[in-house]
C-alpha cells in the first residue's frame, strides 16, 4: 500500500513540475513565435501565437499540402478536431483549442501509438501555412 501511495505522490509531483515548465516555455515561446512542445503518449502539442480561426485555416492548408485526406472535421468555434488518413493508410488526428489572447493549441497524433517525428513534420507545415516560418 505504501508503494502505491509513494508512486501516486511521485506522479503528482511530476505533473505539477511539468506544468511549471510548460508555463515558462509558453511565456517565452509564444513571444518568439516558436511555442512550447509537449510530448504526451505519442502526441505532439504546440502553442501557436495565432487566433483559432487562423490556426484552423493553416491546419487545413497544411493537411492539403501534405496530401492527408480528411475523413472527419468538427469545428466548434473555440475547439475542433480533424481526423485524416495519409496515403500510406496511417491515421492522423489533430485537435485544436483556442487559449485566448491570440494563442491556439494544436495537438497532432500520427498513428495508433503515435509517431512523434511525423507529428513534428505536420507541425512544421502548419507553422509554414500560418506564416510563422
Amino acid at each position: 500500500m505504501k508503494k502505491i501511495i509513494r508512486l501516486a505522490v511521485l506522479l503528482l509531483s511530476l505533473t505539477f513540475l511539468w506544468g511549471c515548465a510548460l508555463a515558462v516555455g509558453l511565456g517565452v515561446g509564444a513571444g518568439l513565435g516558436v511555442g512550447a512542445y509537449r510530448y504526451i503518449e505519442g502526441s505532439v502539442e504546440k502553442d501557436y501565437p495565432v487566433s483559432y480561426t487562423s490556426a484552423w485555416g493553416a491546419t487545413n492548408t497544411a493537411l492539403a499540402n501534405l496530401y492527408i485526406g480528411i475523413s472527419n472535421s468538427i469545428d466548434e468555434g473555440a475547439k475542433g478536431k480533424i481526423d485524416g488518413t495519409r496515403k500510406d493508410g496511417e491515421r492522423v488526428t489533430i485537435k485544436l483549442e483556442d487559449r485566448g489572447q491570440g494563442v491556439s493549441t494544436i495537438n497532432v497524433r500520427v498513428g495508433f501509438f503515435g509517431n512523434v517525428k511525423d507529428a513534428e513534420r505536420i507541425h512544421e507545415e502548419i507553422s509554414a501555412s500560418a506564416g510563422l516560418r
